[in-house]
């Protein structure tokens, strides 16, 4: 390819060869005429119209702006990454989902394998558009070869229990990952301040229905996802982070007491305990077409060992004997039952661990018992991920460094009072860090402490909502950090960082559309 200048097209993820030739077709009443299948055009006019309010019309290929040629043999013209880790929506198999992009005849022709392949290339030539808010717009004619994505599982973990998100907020969601090429939307569902999935003969989990979801709406919000090329994970959160759920149903507790009145375990030996867990994972089981669901394990502070590891053993198999594949937090492995056909998420950042004298000074005092506990739990949490690579399971990444979207910003922002919010937002207990040094992560990070030898299903981002209200609040803890995320999952290759954060910041006007303009402007990015 070639160019009469370097490019400043803004796309992100960065395609792996990208130039603009400097010609621009006219796009007339604002609208992108795309010769190629329907259903295809139908997915990219949504997302089109939302993210730039620019609309998209299904042409024939003289009168179209873009050629869509969908070739089943098409392994594009450059070797980027090795493709590593699993389909989430079972398609292991399914045509890589990279593209290339050509300028023929002063129009652009894309090549993919596939439709989920094409559908990334016209969510590029959307973000290059430029100016359709007036009677017309302008398409660059420009050129771009793009590999499949580094990792097949690229994600976001969305904590909907500690703050409920309305379906609304969570279409947005879809669509704001679909834009980045993110395919996972995991939601954790529930946690020990509320239970947001209404469950058949159990009313008092969720008293209002307003602040919760039934499976016909999540089955709803699946489709809706599935047409942009996203899965939707469904977590329930067990045996630990169970609180809400035995506040409701205190037989869930069984004669034992717990460790303290703010916690609770549902345990392998409580008859009801156990019903109502395999009620909830026949439930979970038919919200998403993906072959996946995700049952938490993490963090059962003060729960018995041996309990522990036979309650994960026995979902484990409630979730196989229903034909899905189990997903679980890092803990899980310490089970022994998770192996090749399952996942095990990865969480826990060494630098991350608390210390014995930050417990001792921030713990609150009705907690203090907990303290070894809490250290013995992140002591022996290097072992995860070589007992998950010894017994074959694949690891999803989503290490609190970088991927914990709750992580307080390092640099101020343009608005002192954003810089303000910071005291309140995020976890206190991480280290600040700049969203410049998030951007240096690497795959090789993980990899290389499993020497080499782990079967990564891919990564995700996640962010914990207990301390947002709002949808600003949101807002500012996902943005701009996602997108460079999604480049982050997308591809090794990273661009120097200030023309990594010019691309990202002249994004802010999609997200003031999808209404999350209280994204952080952060100086790094901004300034």
């Amino acid at each position: 390819m070639t160019g009469r200048h370097p490019t400043e097209l803004t796309l992100v993820p960065r395609p792996w060869a990208l130039s603009d030739t400097g010609a621009r077709r006219t796009l007339r009443e604002r609208t992108l005429r795309v010769a190629g299948p329907a259903e295809l055009v139908g997915a990219v006019t949504a997302l089109a119209d939302r993210c730039r309010g620019l609309a998209v019309a299904v042409a024939e290929p003289a009168a179209a702006d873009v050629v869509v040629d969908i070739r089943p043999r098409w392994r594009g013209g450059v070797d980027g990454d090795p493709v590593r880790g699993l389909d989430p929506g079972g398609a292991d198999d399914a045509p890589p989902d990279g593209f290339s992009i050509t300028v023929v005849d002063r129009r652009l022709r894309v090549c993919a394998a596939g439709s989920r392949g094409a559908f990334h290339a016209l969510t590029a030539v959307v973000q290059v558009v430029a100016d359709p808010t007036g009677d017309t717009a302008e398409l660059p004619l420009f050129e771009a070869e793009e590999p499949p994505g580094m990792l097949r599982w690229r994600g976001l973990s969305l904590d909907v229990a500690r703050r409920f998100c309305p379906l609304d907020e969570l279409r947005t969601m879809v669509d704001l990952m679909a834009y980045y090429r993110l395919n996972v939307l995991h939601l954790h569902l529930t946690d020990a301040v509320a239970w947001r999935l209404r469950m058949p003969g159990r009313p008092r989990l969720t008293p209002d229905p307003q602040a919760c979801y039934d499976a016909a709406q999540l089955v709803e919000l699946a489709r809706y996802a599935a047409a942009r090329h996203v899965t939707v994970l469904p977590e329930i959160d067990m045996p630990g982070h169970i609180l809400a759920a035995v506040t409701a149903y205190p037989e869930l507790g069984g004669d034992k007491p717990p460790p303290h009145p703010g916690m609770a375990h549902l345990r392998p030996d409580v008859p009801a305990a156990t019903a109502f867990a395999q009620e909830a994972v026949d439930l979970l089981c038919g919200l998403s077409p993906s072959p996946y669901v995700h049952i938490g394990g993490d963090e059962a502070f003060g729960m018995d060992a041996d309990e522990y590891a036979r309650f994960v053993q026995a979902a484990h198999g409630w979730v196989r004997a229903r034909g899905k594949r189990p997903v679980a937090w890092q803990e899980a492995s310490r089970g022994r039952v998770f192996g090749p056909e399952d996942v095990l998420q990865l969480w826990i950042s060494p630098q991350d661990a608390p210390r014995a004298e930050e417990l001792d000074r921030r713990l609150p005092a009705q907690y203090a018992f907990l303290r070894d506990t809490l250290l013995e739990t992140f002591r022996s949490a290097p072992q995860d991920l070589p007992r998950a690579v010894a017994d074959g399971a694949h690891v999803l990444l989503s290490p609190s460094f970088p991927f914990y979207l709750d992580r307080r910003y390092g640099e101020p922002s343009t608005d002192p009072a954003q810089t303000a919010s910071m005291e309140r937002l995020g976890h206190a207990g991480y280290p600040v860090a700049r969203t410049s040094h998030l951007y240096s992560w690497q795959l090789h990070d993980i990899a290389e402490a499993a020497d080499g030898t782990a079967r990564v299903a891919g990564a995700e981002a996640v962010l914990w909502t207990e301390t947002t209200g709002d949808a600003d609040d949101l807002a500012a803890l996902l943005l701009p950090r996602l997108p460079l995320l999604a480049e982050m999952m997308w591809s090794t290759r990273r661009s120097p960082w200030p023309a990594a954060a010019a691309r990202i910041a002249a994004h802010a006007p999609v997200w003031q559309r999808l209404g999350l303009g209280g994204y952080y402007r952060s100086a790094e990015v901004f300034g």
